[in-house]
């Protein structure tokens, strides 16, 4: 079986479940309330910065426990449906399985996160009717959410699988304390690179320090600070990414399909 077809696959257990109905209602709901949150104001000199330090703020402190959510919602569907035996036994892979169920739903969230976001900017546009829209900058702080929330993605997949949805689903919830404590305010300054739940907050806020709006405010160029704070964040989540992977396939290879607590 090829790994495209394992992905078709695996999108095909999905149907008449909570995870569809995550991926295909968030987005939409997600920035029409934004839109109807941010029609109440009205200033010129600084709109579209509180409409996008808002909109990515909101998202990405969300991401840690809608994620949780997903993978653990992933790992029970399958102990339901056979106590793993398919992903034991199968005469597919566990390698070309794992890595399915990682793209699938990175694949997912990519999706999601772009299409909330390019419906946002269609509000921007024509509901709210905000003049000279950052599309760029927008799209790059969509980028960035992903970038940042890569390696929560590993981290719960081999969570859920090997201690259960519920732990998956309490880990994110501290996650979410964590990203909004730390990686949105000003506590986080020193140390939020450090911390993985912080990173999709902090990256995706980086893209609002080239807006004009900001520039002038500051009365400075602020490209260097760009760059530094883009590199800050994304060399470590890329690496711890790819370590998170490495171990959670080592694992899952050697996996006799029990979780830790039986």
């Amino acid at each position: 079986m090829s790994f495209l077809q394992v992905l078709s696959s695996e999108w095909l257990k999905t149907r008449r479940t909570t995870i569809r109905l995550i991926v295909f209602v968030t987005p939409v709901i997600y920035p029409i309330f934004m839109l109807w949150y941010f029609s109440r104001y009205n200033d010129p000199s600084s709109w579209q910065v509180k409409i996008y330090g808002g909109f990515f703020e909101v998202l990405t402190v969300s991401l840690p426990i809608i994620i949780s959510l997903l993978t653990g919602l992933i790992s029970y569907q399958e102990e339901k449906s056979g106590s793993f035996m398919n992903l034991l036994t199968g005469p597919v892979s566990r390698a070309k399985f794992y890595f399915g169920k990682l793209f699938l739903l990175i694949s997912a969230a990519i999706a999601d996160i772009f299409l909330s976001t390019f419906l946002m900017l269609l509000g921007m546009r024509y509901i709210l009717n905000v003049d000279n829209v950052h599309y760029d900058l927008f799209l790059q702080g969509a980028m960035l959410s992903v970038v940042g929330s890569l390696i929560l993605f590993s981290m719960h997949m081999l969570i859920s699988f090997a201690f259960g949805m519920g732990a998956s689903i309490a880990i994110g919830g501290g996650g979410f304390l964590i990203s909004a404590i730390i990686g949105a305010t000003v506590l986080g300054d020193n140390i939020w690179n450090y911390i993985p739940w912080t990173w999709t907050v902090r990256l995706s806020q980086v893209p609002m320090l080239l807006m004009p709006e900001v520039k002038h405010a500051f009365g400075m160029q602020l490209s260097n600070l760009y760059f530094q704070e883009l590199l800050k964040g994304i060399v470590p989540a890329i690496i711890c990414f790819i370590l998170v992977t490495i171990i959670g396939l080592i694992w899952f290879n050697h996996w006799e399909g029990n979780k830790s607590y039986e």
